[in-house]
């Protein structure tokens, strides 16, 4: 009796995690429509990352941000952003045409997600005042990302 109710828990924990790992897969799309809303939903996410990040950047450098607050805010946009990249990337395209828009978005993710790490890096060390140098950079990325979204989106 014993051996069959430890078999049953280790069958009920081997069901949970795998489910658990499955969960978080983000799977496959049926359709290049589907592939391309899906894209447009992770650059709308990854655009307002980027744009939380600059409306620091431009405090901070007023000095309207504390270094520690500014690092906090700007470790969150970049968790934020790289959180969307990694559901996108675990998509699975449906196609040819998907895999385009899968390159390009990824382009332009990989390309925010430096600028964040970046002004997060600089937050860190204490160049506070410095980091409105970046917002043109994170203003570029956002206005991409959104000029994505809306391409995917008509």
């Amino acid at each position: 009796m014993r051996g069959e109710r430890r078999d049953w828990c280790r069958t009920v924990l081997v069901t949970l995690v795998v489910g658990a790992v499955a969960s978080g897969c983000a799977g496959s799309s049926r359709s290049d429509e589907d592939y391309r809303h899906k894209a447009a939903n992770t650059a709308e996410a990854a655009a307002s990352a980027v744009s939380t990040a600059r409306l620091a950047v431009e405090a901070a450098g007023r000095g309207r941000l504390t270094g520690p607050y500014a690092s906090v805010l700007l470790g969150e946009a970049e968790t934020d952003l790289l959180a969307a990249q990694a559901t996108f990337e675990s998509r699975q395209p449906p196609g040819e045409a998907a895999d385009t828009v899968r390159e390009r978005l990824g382009t332009l993710l990989d390309d925010a997600a430096d600028a964040l790490a970046e002004v997060r890096i600089g937050a860190r060390r204490g160049e506070v005042r410095e980091l409105a140098e970046h917002t043109g950079q994170l203003r570029q990325a956002a206005e991409r990302l959104e000029g994505f979204e809306e391409e995917m989106s008509s």
